[in-house]
């Protein structure tokens, strides 16, 4: 099959199973007696699920478009922010409950399989050579976007479901942390994903010098 083939074939694999990984949180935030825009709302609180939303919809576009469909700054970045999601989740946050076999697997899909099988993908099937440096810069505006959307939202509502604080991470509580601490977390962690975007350029440049086009 062609190389064309094979691409489209496995990102519809990748979005859609990333896509119905989101089924079980819905469903468990339903199953709470939770309204759909509710338990919607709820969900997208977490970096995790906006983002595993992102690579579901970009890698449903691939499948159904083409590798062409899809610019090499938005792939990217999508990719870059996927494997933010798993090494911030396995490094910093503590594992997990899981009541179903369900959520596990989609879990262990959001956290694990997808920051692995996204950059699988884009070293074997993107067009690489075509990244300027400047698009980390571009890259960086997605997480910057959603800590100041995290902050706007903690002023105006509540508590998280199950917890006290009113931030999606530990990292971002200010109140139990304070400015300086939860600006520390932060910029370490944004200076981490700018630097990986930095790598990721270097990759895709030397790669486009392999010919993986």
């Amino acid at each position: 099959m062609a190389r064309e083939g094979w691409a489209r074939i496995t990102a519809g694999v990748i979005g859609a199973a990333v896509l119905l990984s989101l089924v079980p949180p819905l469903a468990k935030a339903l199953g709470r007696g939770e309204g759909l825009f509710e338990a919607i709302w709820g969900l997208l609180r977490w970096f995790t699920i906006t983002t595993n939303l992102l690579v579901g919809l970009v890698f449903t576009r691939l499948a159904w478009r083409g590798r062409d469909s899809v610019g090499p700054v938005l792939l990217g970045g999508t990719m870059l922010a996927i494997v933010l999601v798993g090494v911030v989740f396995n490094l910093l946050l503590p594992a997990l409950p899981h009541q179903t076999l369900w959520d596990a697997l989609g879990d262990r899909t959001h956290h694990v399989v997808a920051p692995i099988v996204v950059p699988l993908w884009w070293a074997l099937f993107a067009h690489h050579g075509r990244l300027r440096w400047s698009a980390t810069l571009a890259w960086a505006a997605y997480p910057l976007a959603y800590i100041a959307y995290s902050f706007a939202r903690a002023a105006v509502s509540g508590p998280r479901a199950g917890s006290t604080s009113r931030y999606p991470y530990f990292f971002m509580d200010i109140d139990r942390f304070g400015v300086p601490t939860v600006a520390l977390y932060l910029l370490a962690i944004s200076t981490g994903f700018v630097l990986a975007g930095l790598l990721a350029v270097l990759t895709d440049r030397w790669l486009g010098g392999m010919g993986r086009d």
